[in-house]
């Protein structure tokens, strides 16, 4: 009888630390979501402080994220101004080592021109034009109404600029779009509300 309680009481030891082992692997996670950003994934309570680690390819230790939270937690990571090559990235806890990722930037990837643009409508027939550059290149503004072109822009070498577009003779439920375009490989249509 007491061969069967030890081995009862030995089995129920061995299926909570295998449960407790299935449940935090199950919910920590990281995850590549484009081919340079990197998701870390904690659905439990962290029972004290996680590191995340970021090596190199020659295993220098290039960035340590500590990260203290009283709930479950979700964090992004972008690897896009990082040179080619390989990356390791591993969270820990107190334990230890949680998860690993191994992340490949190759030369297949694409950098895209880093530009922000923003368009809002000031009065009735007046919108104002906001373009950021992070380096400096020509661009172009076309501005559309209904599908026509009407009014080209170019500027040179700039790094952005902000402007008041005022259309005396738009009628009142017209379309109007603003296309930015730049030599770098930025281009995007902005539409009014």
């Amino acid at each position: 009888m007491r061969l069967l309680t030890a081995m009862i009481l030995a089995m129920s030891f061995s299926f909570t630390a295998f449960a407790k082992q299935n449940t935090q692997e199950g919910t920590v996670k990281l995850k590549k979501v484009e081919d340079s950003k990197v998701q870390l994934i904690y659905g439990m309570v962290p029972s004290g402080a996680i590191t995340v680690k970021i090596y190199d390819d020659f295993n220098t230790l290039l960035h340590t994220d500590r990260i203290l939270s009283k709930k479950e937690f979700s964090k992004a990571y972008d690897f896009s101004n990082l040179a080619e090559g390989k990356y390791q990235i591993g969270v820990f806890n107190n334990t230890g080592e949680i998860d690993h990722l191994e992340l490949n930037l190759g030369n297949d990837r694409k950098v895209e021109p880093v530009v922000f643009s923003k368009l809002e409508k000031v009065e009735n027939n007046q919108y104002k034009l906001l373009v950021n550059s992070l380096l400096p290149s020509n661009m172009t503004v076309m501005i559309y109404e209904d599908n026509q072109l009407v009014h080209e822009e170019a500027l040179y070498d700039s790094k952005g600029f902000q402007k008041t577009y005022v259309f005396k003779n738009s009628r009142a439920n017209s379309k109007i779009e603003f296309f930015v375009k730049s030599d770098n490989g930025f281009a995007k249509l902005l539409a009014t509300k």
